[in-house]
């Protein structure tokens, strides 16, 4: 066994350690390798260089491939990129403003087209399918050769299973097109195509079911009355109540206790207080119906309205055809005479100013003696409705309840009814067309409410911000609705109770905008915020109003602020998810066109200028304040002039904000255009027509008729020349009159409207005229006191009596000396007799000594004057 051993361990020992005659054998065939050796070194050597170099070949050749693939990747993204900015460049926007001015936008915010409410009319689509689009609808117009921004489609509504469009078009056009396209096939639907002349969206409703030309004329029917006598008082008590209102013959009667006076003579030994009187009777009735009816034999009949109905009817054309310049093309009787004996009689004329002749040649007559009198009925010629909420009643019950109370007898009128219910109906009817035109925009101007411009936050739309609101109608009777497509509210309501709950919704808008709230991202988002998203949002919001968190499973943002922050978020998710790196954008060595430093965060347009995001953010935002329009590049030192896209527009714009600049644009427009637009001539209508079109145009609000050529009312038969001086004569004629009744005259000289308050009649106008208020002359400025001491006896009011009275002195000493009749002398104090120079002298002296004393006191008075009145100043024109 250990012989063993020592074997073992002897071979171990032999292998760990290698011979050293072994080692050196090896190192000598190092140092002098042999042929085969050599040669098989240098095959190993070229193989790996070979490698070497096919490696190095296959990484150019990848590298060549990356890049192609890369300049592929740019230059696809370039032509998207272009592609992009030419469709945006080619969005335009349409909108409705000042009620129903169809305005379209195209980059830049620039006006391409305007069809004002005056030019417009509204056509109702209806039987279309339930799933049908806009652009479906809008291509119906368009193929018949419209172009599409002369169609703007208001509402899609849902009614008895089928689809109604509301359209907006030019009126020529769109009636003509409504003829071709009426009944046309949609779908497998045939369409129907109505058109009204109301185009406002927030116009009341005109009917369009009445008959306005149709004239009802009503009057009692024949009938009889009996007296019908009981044993007593009582009987005839109960027997009278018993029989008013009970049906006889199809007819109601009605039976009332005998009140006619006592008759004197023979009659009297008939008379019988415990009767009755019945009336309203069938003129077939008899004296048997009666008593079985009465219970009672001692029937008498009376003096009653009985006549020739047949007769009366023919009495009744025979005047109505006899009217002058009236046609009557029908007339129809009722088929049968109601309960109450009222006989009721329909005429239909061509128009309703027939109709109204009609009726008021028959209001309140009787045709012949015997027949009843008439009472005709004619529907007013405009019937408009509009509903209202129940809150918003409650909020302007005094403003609606003033409208309804200062009805005049001849109209228009306007009527509330069902105040009760959760709807409120408002009802405007008339015949003027002019006043019920003025009187409808004040109603709809009322129940449009106040818009509170840029006032807004999502949280109205959910459950809490009703809440809110209801809260604030509840505290301050102010009722405040939400526009969902307009993201506003509008507030109803009167006074300071509208400007609390205002502040009460400026400050809750303003801690809503210190909330928090996190979004989380999804993966392909968080490069982009790590890269340029955080920082831009930073910049727009604060340091403090934004974190991301990337701890977390799913990446989040936390940001704090209102709708604006809500946007600017939404805005950089939508772009974080499209957001392409290819090194495009740097601008780095670019200077901004609005701020001249090197471009941060590069906001590319379509010209290819690059902006800073944050100024051109500014520069969008402000627009509403500075309203340079359109909006264009200001690159190449403000020579570019490409306009900025819509798109790129709405970005940087909350919805508000950008309904708020377009109609901020338009009213730019419209002063920058005074030539070609003007307003209705009714005060309060928003409604714009187009000048210079030479016509007689009717405002679709108001029904007012306007000339588009010297822009007055309508003067039909007289030109525009002669209307303008007719108009002057009638505004002098009203201004004379006030001017007369109000103690005014004009200046001789500027011919403005002078008013003497107090002091003395030398009058100095603001054009520099010296005026005597006397005789209404204009004099130089030194000698307009000699002509009032000369002509009127002094500068003050009174100063001429006392020359009066000189005056008079001197021509009965004038009599006296020539023996003739003297008038008796006025009393004066005794005079000694002067030369006449000196008499003048001392007159004057005595004139101008009078003259500095009022002089003295009239500022005194004056200033005693504004402190008693407490006005400021008291000027003398």
């Amino acid at each position: 066994m250990e012989k063993t051993r020592a074997g073992k361990d002897k071979v171990t020992k032999n292998t760990k350690h290698p011979s050293t005659k072994d080692d050196a054998e090896a190192a000598a065939r190092k140092q002098n390798p042999t042929a085969k050796e050599r040669r098989a070194k240098a095959k190993k050597e070229k193989r790996h260089l070979a490698a070497a170099a096919r490696a190095r070949e296959a990484q150019k050749t990848a590298a060549e491939a990356q890049t192609k693939e890369e300049a592929a990747r740019k230059a696809r993204f370039v032509e998207q990129e272009a592609l992009r900015f030419e469709e945006e460049a080619s969005v335009t926007s349409q909108h409705v403003v000042l009620g129903s001015t169809v305005v379209t936008f195209a980059a830049g915010l620039e006006v391409k087209s305007v069809i004002s409410g005056f030019e417009c009319c509204r056509i109702t689509i209806k039987n279309l399918p339930t799933d049908a689009k806009r652009h479906e609808i809008t291509d119906l117009f368009i193929q018949q050769g419209m172009s599409h921004h002369d169609v703007h489609i208001l509402s899609l509504q849902a009614r008895n299973g089928h689809l109604e469009a509301e359209v907006l078009m030019n009126a020529c056009q769109g009636r003509i097109f409504v003829l071709g396209l009426d009944r046309i096939e949609f779908r497998d639907k045939f369409l129907e195509f109505e058109v009204s002349e109301t185009v406002s969206a927030n116009a009341m409703g005109e009917s369009n079911n009445r008959r306005t030309d149709t004239l009802t004329i009503t009057w009692f029917a024949p009938s009889l009355n009996m007296i019908v006598t009981y044993p007593s008082k009582d009987i005839a008590h109960e027997k009278q109540q018993a029989l008013n209102g009970k049906i006889v013959g199809g007819r109601r009667i009605t039976a009332k206790m005998n009140r006619r006076p006592r008759p004197r003579g023979p009659a009297d030994h008939h008379y019988n207080p415990a009767s009755i009187e019945i009336m309203g009777l069938p003129v077939h009735t008899t004296i048997f119906d009666v008593s079985s009816i009465a219970r009672s034999s001692s029937i008498q009949p009376v003096e009653s309205d009985t006549y020739d109905l047949q007769q009366l009817l023919q009495d009744l054309r025979q005047h109505l055809v006899s009217l002058p310049c009236v046609k009557m093309p029908s007339f129809e009787m009722a088929t049968d005479t109601d309960l109450e004996g009222i006989v009721t009689t329909k005429v239909r004329f061509d128009s309703w100013e027939d109709a109204n002749t009609a009726c008021a040649s028959l209001d309140g007559k009787r045709l012949r003696p015997g027949y009843p009198i008439l009472t005709p009925h004619l529907p007013s010629l405009l019937y408009f409705k509009k509903t209202i909420p129940k809150p918003q009643y409650r909020a302007q019950q005094r403003l609606w309840d003033t409208l309804a109370q200062d009805n005049s007898e001849k109209g228009p009128w306007v009527s509330i009814h069902s105040p009760r219910s959760k709807r409120v109906e408002i009802i405007l009817t008339g015949n003027d067309k002019k006043l019920v035109g003025a009187l409808r925009i004040r109603v709809e101007t009322l129940a449009a409410g106040e818009k509170l411009g840029i006032s807004w936050h999502k949280s109205f739309l959910q459950p809490r911000g009703r809440e809110f609101l209801a809260q604030i109608f509840a505290s301050t009777n102010v009722y405040v609705s939400c526009d969902f497509k307009t993201r506003s509210l509008r507030m109803y309501g009167e006074g300071e109770a509208k400007q609390r709950a205002h502040q009460l919704i400026e400050e809750e808008i303003a801690r809503l905008a210190q909330q928090e709230w996190t979004v989380k991202l999804k993966s392909q988002s968080v490069s982009y915020f790590v890269r340029k998203g955080l920082a831009a949002l930073r910049e727009i919001l604060g340091e403090d109003a934004v974190s991301l968190n990337l701890a977390s499973t799913l990446c989040e943002i936390t940001i704090r602020g209102g709708e604006e922050a809500r946007h600017a978020l939404n805005n950089h998710i939508n772009q974080s998810l499209n957001d392409v790196d290819l090194g495009l954008s740097d601008s780095s060595n670019n200077a901004c066109p609005i701020c001249y430093d090197a471009v941060s965060d590069p906001w590319p347009l379509g010209c290819k200028h690059a902006h800073c995001t944050a100024c051109i953010r500014h520069y969008i935002t402000s627009a509403a304040e500075t309203k340079i329009f359109p909006l264009v590049c200001m690159g190449d030192e403000n020579r570019c002039k490409a306009p900025i896209s819509i798109p790129t527009i709405q970005h940087f714009l909350t919805s508000p904000q950008f309904y708020n600049l377009i109609n901020v644009v338009f009213s730019t427009y419209l002063d920058q255009h005074p030539h070609e637009f003007k307003y209705c001539t009714t005060p309060d209508c928003t409604q714009i027509y187009r000048a210079n079109t030479e016509s007689i145009l009717k405002c679709p609000s108001c029904f007012a008729e306007v000339c588009s050529s010297c822009h007055e009312e309508a003067h039909e038969g007289m030109s525009c020349e002669d209307r303008r001086i007719k108009k002057v004569q009638q505004e002098q004629q009203l201004n004379d009159s006030w001017a007369i009744t109000n103690g005014v005259k004009r200046c001789p000289a500027c011919s403005v409207y002078i008013d003497k308050i107090d002091g003395c009649n030398h009058m100095k106008c603001r054009c520099g005229a010296h005026i005597c208020w006397i005789c209404v002359k204009s004099y130089p400025a030194g000698q307009i006191y000699a002509h009032l001491a000369n002509v009127h006896g002094g500068a003050f009011d009174g100063d001429g009596d006392q020359c009066n009275l000189d005056l008079q002195h001197a021509v009965a000493l004038h009599h006296q000396l020539n023996g003739q009749d003297a008038p008796v002398l006025p009393p004066r104090p005794a005079m000694q007799v002067q030369p006449a120079q000196l008499v003048v002298e001392q007159g004057m002296r005595e004139y101008q000594r009078q003259f500095d004393e009022r002089q003295e006191r009239a500022p005194r008075g004056l200033e005693e004057r504004r402190r008693n009145e407490g006005q400021e100043d008291c000027l003398m024109m």
